[in-house]
């Protein structure tokens, strides 16, 4: 799902709010949400999952074009891990899915 089609969902559910008003709303929970991350702590939301900066180690890697050796520095990436509940229903529609497709 696109942002821009988030936010159209949200304001055709909540009639009372405006799209502009929706569309602020939605950039603010991703503002904070970047801001957080940005400061090393850590996103948690219940039966969704959490999201957490991770940091990889400096390394040699190797050019895939010319095999020469090359230096690759500390990097910081996002990790998420999602809920229990939320890979229980993800795996619950594909599996209801594959028994429908094998009793044919």
């Amino acid at each position: 799902m696109k942002r821009s089609t988030l936010i159209s969902e949200l304001a055709l559910k909540y009639k009372y709010l405006n799209h502009p008003q929706v569309e602020r709303m939605v950039e603010q929970v991703f503002k904070h949400m970047a801001n957080v991350l940005s400061q090393g702590q850590r996103i948690e939301i219940r039966n969704f999952g959490t999201w957490a900066v991770k940091t990889r180690k400096p390394r040699i890697a190797r050019n895939p074009r010319t095999g020469e050796k090359v230096s690759v520095g500390e990097k910081r990436t996002i990790g998420f891990r999602m809920a229990k509940l939320l890979k229980f229903r993800i795996n619950k529609d594909q599996s209801l899915s594959q028994n429908l497709s094998t009793n044919k």
